[in-house]
This record gives structure tokens, C-alpha cells and sequence, in this order.
């Protein structure tokens, strides 16, 4: 395009830098590009400035950029006809992309560009050298950036490694370290939640009947906690304007090893650096390093859920938790899990324990029934006996008195403070005619909802709590049964063979 005599320009200048560029080069600062390019402005009085486009901490990789998209969108409705850049490295870092917009796109929108740096105007005539430079130039350009990707991708694996945590946010029941922003420590409150969860787990409860029971005493979840700490933590899996607990997020703490000292990192990447979406990576691409931050949750306990985890555990009728041996029992001679039966009469009741496999007629013969009294009382018999001689203990938080419930009780405190604060500001705003009448009421009904919910929360929490204080179950039978027997197999005429688990670090056997 050759510039026309008189021909006025109407210019956005468009200065970009990115999050790796910052700081390794002060000349590619965003105010010192801003006063390079308002310096050539003033030398040219036919280009007119209609606005600065800034986008910073952005790849020039990806040419979705705000600021970028904005000046397109104004290119195309004829606001602007001329865009000016200090060098092709702002307008772009993908060779590719970097190219299709000046040879194609640019001309055909009937856009001037000038890259001041590079000493290109497509105002001119190009001469055979600048159509091998400005190939080239963007083709280092591009380089520059693989480069980059690989010393960043190289550093984050040795940190990795090491036991480092990159991700940008620490995962429930963590916070970063206020020293070392790639250090973990146990944020307590949360931590107390987390214990709650395994302890429920190991009770019997399901992981829908876990997020019930945190919601009905509106413990915060995940997102909510980091967001009243003040983070700005924004998580996809919030599709209400309240994020409360559901089964996946009670399933994720669950499963995470985070929660033993275990940091498992690199479960997804980009396949390089022009490609955005990441991609999940096969399980022995993992990094894992225990012992790199304090744990929350014992070897054991974990150990023993995740076993649960995988088990056929069925609760009770209308009941939220698992039966006393559920997930524990076995045939002794297909393998296959025993079910229970109900065959109670009126006034007759009469519960026992069959082989699956012989009631869908896939493996045993007999049955291998017994009655669920008689196998309840030998169990209890044995878990008493194993405790009295002190073989081994489950891990000591199933016997000490669980902090996560006053924890939560202060945090609902702050709660209720926070709202009731927020509602003398809008009555005051209110009074000074910052808001109008359906605004205030609209809010002061928000939050008096919310405060409701608080009070709520705290009255059951604060009545369970003194509930525990006179009457506190050192552990519950389920408990026990899932932390101190790893199986029990039963075999034809009432035999039953209990395996026991040693917590001390080996495993033994108890038969009876």
C-alpha cells in the first residue's frame, strides 16, 4: 500500500510484554515502549493517536490477547487505519501468525503498519531485502520464544523434583508458606475439615453423605475458604453463586496422597509452546516426592480409605452410613464379597451374611451363610482381645478429640461478624442516598439470608459440641473395624478367618 499525498492516519499503538520477558529487558517495559512510540508520533503530524492498546503479562505466542482482539475489532469497523508497534516481537512471537497478519491480514483490512525498531512501513514499497528480513526476524523471533519455553518448562521440572509446589494456588487444606511460595504448610482450619472428611470415610459414611453433612453445618468448601482468606482463587467447578460441598469435591480430598506428605505434580501439560489447552499425561510421567511438606492424614488412614474406596460398600436403608463390616467380609473360597440378607419376620428378626457368587449362581455351591450376630460378636471379641494385648493401635487422631468442629465454629464467627459489618455500611449507605430503595432492600435480603444460614450453622455446631463434651466415644466400632482388619474371609460351617492389620509396620493374621 502506498501512502497517498495528504493521506491522514488514524493510529492505535499497540505495546505488549509478557510475564517471562519482564524484567530480563527494561527496554521492553510497557512505559518505556509507550514513550519510544509517542516520541515517533511526534515526528509524523499525518498520524493521528486513537488509542495505546496494552496487554500485559501476555505470550506473543497466542494472538488472543485482549487489547490485540479490541484493536482488530476496531480495524475491521474502520475506526483505525494504521497500527504501530516498536518492534515485530510486540506484534508477535509466532512465526506463522506473526506472518499471515502482515502479508494478509493487515492489507486486506487496509491497515498501515509500522514497526519502528525493524524499519518497516507497509506504507512503502518493499525491496528484496525486506522481504527476506522480516521472514527471518520473525522466524528469530519465534525461536526466541521456544527458547524461553524451555528454559522455563526445564526449571519448573527441577522444581518438581525437588518437592517444589508450582501450581499457583495450594490445595485445600494447605496454604503457601509466606517464605517460600513453593513450600506447602498445614493451614489449620481447613486441615481440621480434612480430618473430619477421612474420619467420616472410615464411620461409613458415603461421599455424598460427607458433603451433606458439611453443608448442613455450612462449613466453607474448598473455593469459598480461599475466597473469605482473601484469595483470588477461581474454580470452574463453581456453578452456583455459593460453591457448597458435593460428593467429587469430598471424592478429591479423599484420594489426593497430598494429604499423607505426598506432592504429585506434572498430571498435565502442553505438548509445546503454540498449544494452549494442556493435555493429561499417563500416570508414570507423574512426579511424586513424599516427605515434602508436613502430612494431615496418617499412612494408615489413607492407606485404609483408599481401600475403601475401591470396596463395594452398600449403606444401610434410608441410613447415611455403611454397615459395621461392610466392604470387609469375603467367601473364603470363591473370593467373591458376601452380601447381607434380611429375612426377619414380624415379631423374628433374622439377618445373615451369603456368598454373592452363590446367589447369582457364579461360584460357590453353598452359601456359606452365618448369621450376622454370630459374626459381629466373634469380630468385637477379637478387636477387644488385639487392643487388650497391644499388638498395635490404629493412628492416635481416631482417639483424640477432634478440633476440626471448634475451628469451624470460630470461622463462622468471623462470618457472622462480616455480615452484620456489611449491613451497618449499607444501612449507612443507604441513609447518605448511595442506594437506591430496591438496591438496599435487595441486598440487606442477601446478607440477612446469609446470616441466617451462619447462625444456623453455629447453634447445631455449638449443640453437637456440647453434645461430645458429656458423652465422647473414644472410636467408633466402624472405625476401628476398617483401621484394624484388612479382610475377613468366611468359610462353609460358621469358620471365619480374620486378617488383622499391624500398624507398627507389619501385617498379621488372626484366625478364629
Amino acid at each position: 500500500m502506498i501512502e497517498k499525498a495528504g493521506q491522514e492516519y488514524c493510529a492505535d499503538l499497540y505495546l505488549r510484554l509478557s510475564k517471562e520477558e519482564e524484567g530480563r529487558d527494561e527496554s521492553a517495559s510497557i512505559a518505556n515502549q509507550r514513550d519510544f512510540l509517542m516520541g515517533f508520533l511526534a515526528s509524523h503530524p499525518e498520524i493521528r493517536l486513537h488509542q495505546v492498546r496494552v496487554d500485559d503479562g501476555y505470550s506473543g505466542v497466542d494472538f488472543e490477547r485482549p487489547a490485540f482482539s479490541e484493536m482488530m475489532e476496531a480495524a475491521r469497523k474502520k475506526e483505525i487505519n494504521c497500527i504501530i508497534v516498536k518492534d515485530f516481537s510486540r506484534l508477535g512471537r509466532n512465526f506463522i501468525e506473526t506472518g499471515k497478519y502482515i502479508e494478509r491480514v493487515f492489507p486486506l483490512l487496509g491497515v498501515r503498519l509500522i514497526s519502528v525498531i525493524d524499519g518497516y512501513d507497509s506504507s512503502r514499497p518493499q525491496t528484496p531485502s525486506d522481504r527476506l528480513l522480516i521472514p527471518v526476524k520473525n522466524l528469530i523471533n519465534d525461536a526466541y520464544c521456544r527458547d524461553i519455553s524451555l528454559k522455563v518448562r526445564s526449571h519448573l521440572e527441577i522444581k518438581r523434583k525437588t518437592g517444589q509446589c508450582v501450581a499457583p494456588f495450594s490445595v485445600y487444606g494447605y496454604m503457601k508458606d509466606p517464605q517460600n511460595k513453593n513450600r506447602l504448610v498445614v493451614d489449620d482450619k481447613a486441615a481440621a475439615v480434612v480430618r473430619d472428611i477421612f474420619k467420616k470415610k472410615l464411620e461409613g459414611y458415603s461421599a455424598t453423605a460427607i458433603a451433606g453433612w458439611l453443608n448442613e453445618r455450612g462449613i466453607l468448601s474448598p473455593m469459598e475458604h480461599k475466597q473469605f482468606a482473601g484469595s483470588l482463587y477461581f474454580s470452574s467447578f463453581k456453578t452456583k453463586a455459593t460453591a457448597g460441598w458435593t460428593a467429587e469435591a469430598v471424592l478429591r480430598i479423599l484420594e489426593n496422597p497430598v494429604y499423607m506428605g505426598i506432592l504429585v505434580q506434572g498430571k498435565r501439560s502442553r505438548p509445546n509452546y503454540k498449544v494452549k489447552k494442556p493435555v493429561d499425561l499417563p500416570r508414570e510421567n507423574w512426579i511424586s516426592v513424599p516427605g515434602s511438606h508436613e502430612a494431615i492424614i496418617s499412612k494408615e488412614v489413607f492407606t485404609r480409605v483408599e481401600a475403601l474406596l475401591l470396596s463395594d460398600i452398600r449403606t444401610a436403608p434410608g441410613q447415611d452410613r455403611a454397615y459395621f463390616l461392610s466392604g470387609l467380609l469375603f467367601c473364603g473360597d470363591c473370593g467373591r464379597s458376601m452380601i447381607r440378607k434380611n429375612n426377619s419376620g414380624k415379631n423374628r428378626p433374622y439377618i445373615y451374611y451369603i456368598c454373592s457368587g452363590h446367589k447369582n449362581k457364579k461360584g460357590c455351591r453353598s452359601s456359606h451363610s452365618i448369621r450376622d450376630t454370630a459374626l459381629e460378636q466373634t469380630v468385637a471379641a477379637v478387636l477387644q482381645t488385639y487392643l487388650l494385648i497391644g499388638a498395635a493401635k490404629p493412628p492416635l487422631f481416631l482417639w483424640q478429640e477432634n478440633n476440626g468442629i471448634i475451628q469451624q465454629m470460630q470461622i463462622k464467627r468471623q462470618e457472622i461478624v462480616k455480615y452484620r459489618k456489611y449491613q451497618a455500611m449499607m444501612d449507612e449507605d443507604y441513609r447518605e442516598g448511595l442506594l437506591s430503595n430496591e438496591e438496599y432492600l435487595a441486598f440487606r435480603k442477601r446478607y440477612q439470608e446469609k446470616l441466617c444460614r451462619a447462625q444456623e450453622a453455629l447453634e447445631l455446631m455449638e449443640y453437637e459440641c456440647e453434645g461430645e463434651k458429656k458423652e465422647r466415644p473414644a472410636v467408633t466400632g466402624r472405625e476401628l473395624a476398617v483401621m484394624t482388619i484388612r479382610r475377613i474371609d468366611v468359610y462353609e460351617g460358621t469358620r471365619i478367618h480374620i486378617e488383622l492389620v499391624l500398624h507398627c509396620g507389619n501385617n498379621g493374621e488372626y484366625s478364629a
